[in-house]
């Protein structure tokens, strides 16, 4: 909206009337943009893949402190893998070149159960094993009881947890928590689960459904980026740094490697 001026008319020797009207000054054909790039800085807590979708924290000007306290804090993410028996791909995602191609009939859910059940089991040994403790030790047991255990190295992905939400073969679904985690690491993660099963696989998805507190219900999709919607989802997301303050500050154990 153009701001107003104050406009007196009428002949001077009679009374005048005073009126509001648009001050084209203000108009920004006449005095350009009234924002901005420069106006705004904005920066991510966790980089989200270009191929995948989902929750991605992100924090305008003052928030960008936020957003790197939680990027310092790191919690975990949660994550959808959509996945494919029976094609590899040289880039391990649908949209590369196809290397392979194998028979998956003998894949059924209770197999697949099993070797993801044997993938997580591997990477909380691989926990201990990196800070040099034996599992069944008294000092692991210690370690474990601080909190979630995290990595000290902030570029060491580790998986705290996978399991199959859904098979409709050839197609599958994991949901895998993990920390420090990047899109082409999940993509090798479904090429290594084909070779476990003796056939080959490539990821066809990727999608974020969690991070820390925040969730797919605050997420805002394309269509709702204006400005009424970002003011509330700022104050939801507000309200819910205020009521979970160890989202910043996280109780939590680290390895160190």
């Amino acid at each position: 909206m153009l701001e107003k001026r104050v406009e007196i008319i009428g002949a001077t020797n009679e009374p005048m009337q005073v009126k509001l009207a648009p001050n084209y000054a203000d108009h920004p054909l006449a005095c350009g943009p009234r924002y901005i790039k420069e106006d705004f800085r904005c920066s991510w807590a966790t980089h989200l893949g270009l191929f995948s979708s989902g929750v991605l924290l992100l924090g305008i000007n003052d928030g960008t402190k936020l957003t790197y306290q939680i990027n310092t804090a790191r919690p975990t993410r949660a994550f959808k893998v959509h996945g494919q028996f029976g094609k590899a791909t040289d880039t391990y995602f649908w949209n590369g070149r196809t290397m392979e191609r194998a028979s998956y009939k003998h894949v059924t859910r209770e197999k697949l159960d099993r070797v993801v059940a044997h993938i997580q089991a591997a990477h909380q040994k691989t926990m201990f094993e990196l800070s040099g403790l034996h599992m069944e030790s008294q000092t692991a047991y210690d370690l474990a009881s601080q909190g979630l255990i995290r990595p000290a190295n902030s570029k060491l992905p580790i998986i705290y947890g996978v399991k199959c939400v859904h098979f409709d073969s050839p197609n599958f679904t994991l949901e895998i928590q993990s920390v420090n985690e990047y899109d082409k690491y999940l993509w090798t993660l479904v090429h290594d689960l084909g070779i476990q099963l003796k056939t080959a696989a490539h990821c066809t998805g990727l999608q974020c459904i969690r991070q820390g507190r925040f969730n797919l219900q605050l997420a805002l999709l394309r269509k709702h980026w204006q400005l009424n919607h970002i003011l509330n989802n700022m104050d939801q997301c507000r309200q819910l740094l205020e009521e979970n303050e160890n989202l910043l500050k996280p109780k939590s154990a680290h390895l160190t490697v």
